[in-house]
């Protein structure tokens, strides 16, 4: 059922100013330490990245995007290769990633590799969804994770038509 979602969203994986917003953030060489210090201030609602990564040229690209087909998707992130937050829409509820399947497993130790999750219910955007993650991938190897959530309403309704 989700296979022409996924096909009909890889094209984003190549996307130059979504590489070129990772390739920035993967230059800054931010530590372990410091992504979880961000993480605890943006879990607080403290973090000034929180409007900024919503803002930003690569946020308001996937803004444009959730906002177009809020009928289908309800939320959309880019992370950097250790799991960072680079552009989101809306916020997640944490700044890192990178603990979590949804990105380990679609950044693969830099392979890259399309995940689908379960389904779940997301906090943040109060919608029971599935997130596909797509590796973002420069010169052959995965340098960040492009999360999509697709609800599941959009999945049944699908499912029910037979497409």
């Amino acid at each position: 059922i989700l296979a022409p979602r996924i096909e009909g969203l890889s094209f984003l994986n190549r996307n130059g100013m979504l590489l070129t917003a990772i390739r920035d953030q993967n230059s800054k060489g931010m530590s372990l330490e410091d992504i979880k210090k961000i993480d605890s201030e943006w879990r607080a609602g403290t973090s000034p990245l929180i409007k900024k990564l919503q803002n930003n040229k690569a946020g308001s690209f996937l803004k444009k995007i959730i906002v177009q087909q809020s009928d289908v998707y309800n939320e959309a992130f880019l992370t950097d290769a250790k799991g960072a937050n680079v552009a989101v829409y809306p916020p997640t509820s944490d700044y890192w990633q990178g603990d979590e399947e949804k990105f380990t497993a679609a950044f693969a130790d830099g392979k890259g590799e399309i995940f689908v999750g379960g389904v779940e219910y997301d906090e943040s955007t109060k919608t029971n969804a599935v997130q596909i993650s797509l590796p973002m991938i420069y010169n052959d190897a995965a340098i960040g994770v492009l999360v999509i959530g697709v609800k599941v309403s959009v999945i049944e309704a699908e499912k029910l038509s037979g497409q």
